[in-house]
């Protein structure tokens, strides 16, 4: 039979501007993205890049590079569209500007 999936939320807050672990799919497991927010926490205007590591084929690729965030606002990087995660891929996130942060969410289901 096959799994339904266990709806989770990822959560990180204060990321920098170096990349962070958001989500990687557990050993032996699948996991559908279906949502990441990222909410500017800081006192200016930011961009943020996120991706995805791809551990099939050792390799990283972009989700948004340099997206504006203005102080105070918050975007969607994914939504309505799913992610595929296969065991071991992650989501890495950061922001650009030393001293400046920014908080992570991301509604998965995991183990489908």
């Amino acid at each position: 039979m096959a799994s339904l999936g266990i709806f989770k939320n990822a959560i990180e807050a204060s990321v920098g501007n170096s990349f962070t672990e958001i989500y990687a799919a557990p050993a032996g497991k699948t996991s559908y993205i279906i949502e990441c927010d990222v909410a500017n926490t800081g006192s200016s205007g930011i961009q943020i890049t996120a991706r995805i590591y791809d551990s099939s084929v050792t390799t990283y690729a972009h989700l948004v590079m340099g997206a504006p965030v203005p102080v105070g606002s918050a975007i969607q990087i994914i939504d309505g569209q799913k992610i595929v995660l296969e065991a071991g891929d992650k989501l890495e996130l950061k922001c650009d500007t030393t001293g400046q942060t920014v908080d992570v969410i991301v509604s998965l289901v995991e183990d489908v």
